[in-house]
């Protein structure tokens, strides 16, 4: 009884471990990207599990899969982006450039700003995202 009792300490050790470094070599992998629109250039995705309020605004994670590579070698691009439902405007926080589809991939580049708010009529994916992330 007490080598069972021994081993299973170490076999909840192993279990604790392997949860505790999948948990933080993982996260992009926890990331639930819902298809918002698509066209002849872009399908544009919004992950569901980064939405937050902050004030009367919303931000959320999104995800740009180009259908080809751009002039700066951009397959997919993610960005944190801020929706203001009220004025129906949004703007980039920040986001980088990936190599392959889907957010994978070497780094191509890299954009730390804020952008101006932009109005979403002017563009359709815009659009799309103001009204899923002002309905959630």
């Amino acid at each position: 009884m007490k080598n069972f009792h021994s081993l299973s300490k170490l076999g909840f050790k192993y279990i604790a471990c392997t949860l505790a470094l999948w948990v933080i070599f993982s996260q992009d992998c926890l990331a639930f990207w819902m298809k918002i629109t698509e066209n002849s250039d872009v399908s544009v995705y919004a992950d569901t599990g980064t939405i937050v309020r902050v004030g009367r605004n919303k931000r959320m994670d999104v995800l740009y899969d180009l259908r080809n590579v751009d002039a700066s070698g951009q397959r997919s691009i993610k960005s944190f982006e801020e929706f203001n439902c009220d004025t129906a405007s949004a703007k980039s926080i920040n986001a980088v450039g990936f190599a392959d589809r889907m957010g994978t991939g070497k780094v191509v580049r890299t954009m730390d700003y804020q952008s101006e708010w932009i109005p979403s009529g002017k563009n359709k994916n815009e659009q799309q995202l103001l009204y899923f992330v002002c309905a959630w």
